[in-house]
């Protein structure tokens, strides 16, 4: 007998537990949500490792990580794992549990074919729509009361005020860059919350207003008003209105899978050219000076520049003491209500000593109390135009705020589900929108800190979102003093957390053409604006997506010593080839932007070993579809491999692809034994025929 990986127990350092399976494939382990394993942590990178289980035996892979896979003490780059032991990567351990496994000689030396007349289909229950719909509703609010339940209330409420002191003086900075009165930021991060924490899967998620919403709102309305104006706020609403209805609808619809066409790098790209924008958009109020609006930064910077000489240094200090302290509570202190702190004391110092009277800018009187639930007035000339600036806000909030959600979901052991969150996004926006606020998403910081002052379900952000409706109601005439300065640095230093420089030097060294398209789409957000330059960012991931896809990796595969391992023979030198035998895998599905590409590759495998190649193995494991002008291709390949006196075996096909062949008329003319589970079997007939003719 011999084993087979089963289990796969990932345990955090918080004692949270996870299960994976593993069988006979590989797992992916790393920072990307898109790895089979992702585990959260800034010691781990972005693809870590990769766990592979081949015929059994299982080898742990280091894929070039900055800090290293352990097993037990060592740091190992390639091993072959037993039971038992335990592999360590950054904060986590990972455990593997074997089980035993049918012998060597059962199916793996079988074809396709033969093991077609053993198989047993299971039961498949396909349970209606409608009874699923309201079996998770009732699971959903199953585990929320739950989650309720077993909350430490004490520890919750801290996290919820902590959350809030910082969401206070946020609110009303975001709501300023977003060209809107200050009190419409704190309307936003009230009542939408609420709605958020009931109806969406993340637990510490904080949603209300944020730097990218805010900066793309101004810039897409400032071309149909004024901002500040009337009819400026009543577009901010009614836009926030189509979003939520846009996130809603795609909800219903299930399309959670549309945030894939933001990729990673994109996004990054994206945020940190907004970060960037809205630094030097708020240099002026670090300095004091009054500016024109300019549709380019560049003129924007160069504005700023010729009113330097103009400088009040008393809003300079201000402005630069708060960026000081702000950096060193982050830093030192990062649960301390350093915001709030500052607003407090910045608001004293103002009003105690008439500073608003030597030129210090503050805030004036800020609207208070409940705000006035309307349905925002809705014109269809004015839905017409906002509705490419409502679309793309709607993806790239979602975006946030599922990145922000599976990022604490792994740390804490929870899912998130893509569509109940496009749906609780959608819900909270309409809910501002409604409630004179404007457009909500994931913030990751805030999230963060909500996250560390020890908030673990969604009762957090309810307490959170009392706290500021407390404010809106009682306190707002406060904020009459409240320096523009200090608003604006609590603007920059949350800013400039969107720009990840680890990040991006890591995508630099771990993949240069995700890099560039990083660096790609900032520049082009930074040269063109907010949204051409998002629109390029992803028409440019789409084209070198098709274009990778166009030219997928090949490898030649070897045999590892004493094992039925097959590997790269570039990667793995050790790696043993088969005298007359070629062993070609190909990463991709086969389809007609790639059937060239296969042929030639082919083709040049023929004329390389023109004298001594007898048969040629198609390791198909990576194929998950092929289409009519790839099985065409395949059929060509048959035909000229008969004309030659060339096998041609296909292995690890999967069953979508082989019915593909069956109906094409593939399976036929290769025949039956030509289609093999592993490449392993497929070596053993071809040895085994070799055999026969000596």
């Amino acid at each position: 007998m011999r084993s087979a990986v089963n289990r796969i127990t990932v345990r955090g350092t918080d004692g949270t537990e996870r299960t994976f399976t593993l069988q006979g494939g590989n797992l992916v382990i790393g920072r990307d949500p898109a790895c089979g394993i992702c585990l959260q942590d800034s010691q781990v990178s972005w693809q870590h490792a990769v766990l592979n289980d081949a015929g059994g035996t299982c080898i742990i892979e280091d894929l070039g990580s900055s800090n290293g896979t352990f097993v037990g003490a060592a740091r190992i780059q390639r091993q072959v794992l037993s039971a038992g032991e335990i592999v360590r990567i950054g904060p986590f351990e990972i455990a593997l549990q074997m089980r035993a496994a049918p012998s060597p000689t059962s199916a793996s030396e079988q074809t396709m074919f033969d093991m077609a007349a053993f198989r047993v289909a299971a039961p498949i229950v396909n349970r209606p729509a409608h009874e699923q719909t309201a079996t998770q509703r009732k699971l959903r609010f199953t585990q929320l009361s739950e989650s309720y339940r077993t909350a430490n209330l004490r520890q919750e409420a801290l996290a919820g005020l902590t959350v809030a002191a910082l969401l206070v003086p946020q609110g009303m900075a975001y709501a300023l860059l977003a060209g809107l009165p200050p009190a419409m930021g704190l309307y936003a991060s009230t009542l939408p919350m609420i709605v958020y924490a009931l109806a969406g899967s993340g637990r510490q998620t904080s949603v209300g207003p944020v730097t990218v919403d805010s900066l793309m709102l101004v810039l897409g309305l400032s071309t149909l008003a004024t901002a500040g104006t009337a009819s400026f706020i009543a577009l901010a609403v009614l836009t926030t209105a189509m979003i939520g209805a846009t996130q809603l609808a795609m909800g219903a619809l299930r399309l959670g899978f549309l945030v894939n066409f933001l990729s990673y790098p994109v996004l990054a790209g994206f945020t940190s050219a907004i970060a960037v924008i809205t630094v030097i958009g708020q240099l002026k109020h670090v300095l004091g000076v009054s500016e024109a609006q300019h549709p380019q930064l560049y003129q924007t910077a160069m504005d700023v520049v010729a009113h330097a000489g103009q400088a009040n240094p008393i809003t300079v200090a201000i402005a630069l003491g708060c960026i000081f302290v702000l950096w060193a509570v982050r830093r030192w202190a990062p649960t301390a209500p350093g915001a709030l702190a500052l607003v407090v004391v910045c608001t004293v110092l103002v009003y105690a000593l008439g500073l608003d009277g030597r030129g210090v800018s503050v805030l004036g009187p800020v609207a208070g109390g409940w705000p006035h639930l309307t349905v925002p007035a809705i014109h269809w000339n004015d839905v017409r135009q906002l509705m490419p600036l409502a679309l793309t806000m709607a993806l790239v909030g979602f975006s946030q705020t599922i990145s922000v959600g599976k990022a604490l979901g792994n740390r804490f052991g929870y899912d998130i589900d893509a569509n109940r969150e496009l749906t609780a996004l959608g819900l909270s926006n309409l809910t501002s929108s409604v409630s004179q606020g404007y457009a909500v998403s994931g913030s990751l910081a805030r999230s963060a800190l909500n996250a560390a002052a020890g908030a673990r379900t969604q009762l957090a952000a309810i307490v959170s979102a009392v706290c500021v409706g407390i404010t809106t109601l009682f306190f707002t005439p406060l904020f009459h003093y409240l320096p523009s300065a200090t608003l604006a640095a609590i603007l920059i230093v949350s800013s400039l957390r969107l720009i990840d420089t680890r990040e991006i030097r890591y995508l630099f060294k771990v993949k240069i053409t995700e890099g560039i398209l990083l660096v790609f789409t900032f520049v082009a957000t930074l040269a063109l604006g907010v949204m051409p330059g998002l629109l390029l960012g992803i028409v440019a991931s789409i084209l070198l997506f098709i274009t990778l896809n166009t030219r997928p990796n090949t490898a030649i595969l070897g045999r590892l010593p004493s094992t039925n391992i097959f590997r790269n023979v570039l990667h793995f030198p050790e790696a043993e080839t088969i005298a007359g035998l070629v062993i070609l895998r190909i990463d991709a599905s086969l389809y007609f932007a790639n059937t060239v590409f296969l042929k030639e590759k082919i083709h040049e495998i023929c004329r390389q070993h023109a004298a001594s190649l007898k048969a040629l193995i198609l390791d198909a494991s990576a194929v998950n579809d092929l289409d009519s002008s790839a099985d065409t291709a395949l059929h060509q390949l048959s035909a000229e491999f008969k004309q030659k006196g060339i096998e041609f075996y296909i292995a690890g096909v999967k069953a979508p692809v082989r019915d593909v062949m069956k109906r094409s008329g593939l399976y036929a003319v290769l025949g039956s034994d030509h289609f093999f589970f592993t490449i392993d079997a497929a070596v053993k007939r071809f040895q085994d025929k070799t055999r026969q003719r000596q």
